[in-house]
C-alpha cells in the first residue's frame, strides 16, 4: 500500500467517521418546545397541505396515539350508529413467495412472512411490525361532518375459507374487504395476489365517502413501520426512511430516532416507499396521486433492546371528487433486489443507496461486476479475490507510474537538499531550479496522485455495496467468514473500544499487516515523517476495518498483497540521474577528503606551534 492509498483511506475513514456529526448538521434538532413549522394538515377537510417538513416534540408515550395530522380517534358519522359492528376474522394468503395474515378489522395486514427462496435468505423474515401492524393500508378522510378511520373498522368479506392457496404457475386471486357505511354509503378495499410476485395489488373504491364526511381528500396509508430484521439495529436505524418519486426526483426523509417528525412532498407522486436495511415496502398507484405524506416517530413499545426502532408512516393523498375513490396500487414488499424492483418500477432503484451522485456510478459499477461474476463463480468471497485482481490490473500502469515517480523522488533527495541549501534566500530561483531538476529526470510529483483518485471513489463504492446491497447478505467465505456483509467477528468484549468497537474480528489484522508491508516496500527508510506513517497507518486501519464488512476487508487484503508483489518486481532505472548521483557522490568523498586533509594540516600546523613554544 503506497503513501497515495494510505491517504486515501485516511480521508475515508475520516468521512465515515464525521458522518453522524455530518448529518446532525444538516438536520438539526429542535429544542424542546420549539413550534412545530408552518406545515399542517387541515383537519376539517383531511387535506394536507404542501409546505415544508416539521419536526415536533413526541407528546403521548401511547404508541397507537399518533401526533396530528392522523389521529387515531373515533369520530363517527351519527348515520352509521344503528348499523351492526361485524365480527372479526382472519385470512391467510400462502404463495410460493410469501405467507401474509389479513384481518377484517381494518381491512389491514398483520403478518408478511417472505420465504427463504433466495440465497440471501436464510430463513423466513417477518417485515410486518406486528406491535403496529392495525396502521397498515389504512384509510383516513377527515371533514367538518366527522372522520373514517378504516383501522378501527371491521370490514365484510366476500372469501369463505380462512386460506387462500396460490401455487407457482396458478392464476391471481382476489378478496374482497368492504365497510357498509349506511345509507347506500360504502367503502371497499380489493386484493389480488400472485403467485409469482412479492406483494400485491389493492383497488381502493367508495360511495358517498365525501357526502359523509365533509372531506375535501383522503390518504391511504402504510402507518406501521417495517419490522427490523438485522442483528444489529443501530445500523437499520441508519437505513431507515422513506421516499417518494415526484417526476424525476426521488426525495426522501431520514430519521434519528428522538422526535416525531413529519413531511409532506409537493407535487403528484408515482411511487412512495419506505425501507430498513435490506427490505422495502412500496405503494406504486397506477396514476399519479394527487399527493404523499410521510411521517417518523420512535418505537415506544421498545421492541428492540440496542437501539430504539423508528416507525415510519407513508401515505398517498387522492382528492374525492363527488365522494367517490377508484384508484388502483401495486403494493411491494419484499427484498431490496434491483432486479425485483425493476419489475415493479424502474425508477424504484433510487431508494437503494447506491452513495452521492459522484460515487453511484461507481458503486453500480462495482456491483454490477461483482453480481455478474458470480453467475461464473458461486463463490462470493473468491469472486472478490478475482475482482481484486482485475482491479490491480487496471490501476497496475497508474501505481507502476506512481511508484517509479516516488523512487526517483527519493534518489533525488541529495540534489535536491543541495538545491535547498544553495539557493534558501531566494525563493524564485530555488523553484525555478526544482522544475528544471523535476523536468531533466522527468519527474512528476502529481503522477502518484492517480491512483489515488481512482482507488478512493472504488474503495468507498465496495463500502456501499457490501454495506447495503441484499444481494451480498449473509455470504460466506470459508472458515470463520460466514457472512461477508459483516464484520468477521469471532468473540465479543465486554465493553466497547472508542473507534474500534466491542468485537474482535481476524481480516482487520492480517490487512494490517499487509499494509505494514506494502508501506514499508514503498517508504524511504530517512524520512522521519514516513517512518511514523509506516506504523500509524496499519494501527488505524486495523481500528476502522474492524467494523467495516468482512468482503471489503478482504479485498483489500488481497489488494495489499499484489501490490507489495508489484513493489518489489518493480526496479527503478535511470542512468542519466544515476550517472549524477554517482557523480555527486564522488564530488562529496572528494570534498569529505579535502576538509579532512585540511582539518589535518591545522592540526599539525597547532602541534608545531606549541613544540617550538
Amino acid at each position: 500500500m503506497d503513501r497515495n492509498t494510505i491517504i486515501a483511506f485516511l480521508i475515508i475513514g475520516l468521512i465515515l467517521l464525521l458522518m453522524p456529526q455530518y448529518y446532525k448538521l444538516i438536520n438539526p434538532e429542535q429544542p424542546e418546545g420549539t413550534e412545530p413549522s408552518q406545515q399542517t394538515a387541515d383537519t376539517s377537510t383531511g387535506a394536507v397541505s404542501d409546505t415544508t417538513a416539521a419536526e415536533k416534540p413526541l407528546e403521548s408515550p401511547d404508541p397507537v396515539a399518533q401526533p396530528e395530522p392522523l389521529q387515531r380517534q373515533t369520530v363517527d358519522p351519527a348515520a352509521r350508529d344503528t348499523l351492526p359492528r361485524l365480527p372479526q376474522k382472519t385470512i391467510t394468503i400462502e404463495t410460493p413467495l410469501y405467507s401474509a395474515e389479513f384481518s377484517t378489522e381494518g381491512a389491514s395486514i398483520r403478518s408478511y412472512i417472505i420465504k427463504d427462496t433466495k440465497p440471501y435468505l436464510h430463513e423466513p423474515e417477518q417485515l410486518v411490525q406486528q406491535a403496529y401492524a392495525q396502521r397498515n393500508l389504512v384509510l383516513v378522510a377527515r371533514g367538518n361532518r366527522g372522520l373514517l378511520l378504516t383501522e378501527q373498522e371491521r370490514f365484510a368479506i366476500d372469501y369463505k375459507s380462512r386460506t387462500m392457496q396460490l401455487r407457482e404457475g396458478g392464476s391471481p386471486q382476489s378478496i374482497a374487504f368492504t365497510l357498509p357505511l349506511g345509507q347506500d354509503r360504502w367503502y371497499r378495499e380489493t386484493y389480488t395476489f400472485y403467485p409469482d410476485q412479492y406483494g400485491f395489488d389493492v383497488h381502493i373504491e367508495s360511495r358517498g365517502l365525501a357526502d359523509m364526511t365533509g372531506a375535501a381528500s383522503a390518504l391511504f396509508t402504510w402507518g406501521g413501520g417495517m419490522a427490523y430484521t438485522e442483528p444489529d439495529t443501530t445500523q437499520e436505524l441508519q437505513y431507515t426512511e422513506a421516499a417518494a418519486r415526484i417526476g424525476s426526483k426521488t426525495d426522501k426523509m431520514g430519521f434519528k430516532g428522538k422526535k416525531f417528525k413529519e413531511e409532506i412532498p409537493t407535487g403528484n407522486p408515482t411511487w412512495i416507499s419506505q425501507r430498513t436495511k435490506y427490505f422495502l415496502t412500496a405503494m406504486v398507484p397506477k396514476e399519479p396521486a394527487d399527493g404523499s405524506y410521510f411521517a417518523a416517530w420512535p418505537d415506544t413499545l421498545d421492541l428492540y433492546s440496542k437501539r430504539k426502532a423508528a416507525i415510519v408512516e407513508s401515505g398517498l393523498r387522492y382528492n374525492l371528487v363527488s365522494g367517490e375513490l377508484d384508484e388502483t396500487i401495486q403494493v411491494y414488499i419484499g427484498p431490496l433486489e434491483n432486479d425485483l424492483l425493476d419489475k415493479v418500477d424502474p425508477t424504484l432503484d433510487s431508494a437503494m443507496s447506491w452513495g452521492w451522485p459522484i460515487i453511484k456510478p461507481f458503486s453500480q459499477g462495482v456491483f454490477y461486476t461483482l453480481v455478474f461474476l458470480h453467475g461464473f463463480i458461486p463463490n462470493y468471497g473468491v469472486v472478490l479475490l478475482v475482482f481484486a485482481v482485475l482491479v490491480k490490473l487496471l490501476v497496475w500502469p497508474l501505481t507502476h507510474k506512481s511508484h517509479m515517480s516516488m523512487k526517483k523522488m527519493q534518489l533525488l533527495q541529495p540534489k535536491m537538499k543541495e538545491i535547498q541549501e544553495k539557493y534558501k534566500e531566494n525563493p524564485q530561483k530555488l523553484q525555478k531550479e526544482m522544475g528544471a531538476l523535476m523536468k531533466e529526470h522527468k519527474v512528476n510529483p502529481a503522477s502518484g496522485c492517480w491512483p489515488l483518485f481512482l482507488q478512493m471513489p472504488l474503495l468507498y463504492g465496495l463500502f456501499i455495496v457490501f454495506r447495503s446491497t441484499i444481494e451480498l447478505r449473509g455470504q460466506p467465505f470459508f472458515l470463520w467468514i460466514s457472512d461477508l456483509s459483516q464484520p468477521d467477528v469471532i468473540f465479543q468484549l465486554p465493553f466497547s473500544v472508542p473507534l474500534y468497537g466491542a468485537h474482535v474480528a481476524i481480516l482487520p489484522f492480517i490487512m494490517g499487516v499487509t499494509a505494514f508491508l506494502q508501506s514499508k516496500s514503498t517508504s524511504s527508510a530517512t524520512d522521519p515523517n514516513q517512518k511514523i506513517m509506516l506504523y500509524f497507518m496499519p494501527v488505524f486501519l486495523v481500528l476502522i476495518f474492524n467494523n467495516f464488512p468482512s468482503g471489503l476487508t478482504l479485498y483489500y487484503t488481497l489488494f495489499n498483497i499484489l501490490s507489495w508483489g508489484q513493489t518489489k518486481l518493480m526496479k527503478v532505472s535511470d542512468p542519466a540521474l544515476e550517472k549524477d548521483l554517482e557523480q555527486m557522490k564522488k564530488q562529496k568523498e572528494a570534498e569529505a577528503k579535502r576538509l579532512q586533509n585540511r582539518e589535518q594540516r591545522r592540526r599539525e600546523k597547532e602541534k608545531k606551534k606549541q613544540d617550538e613554544a
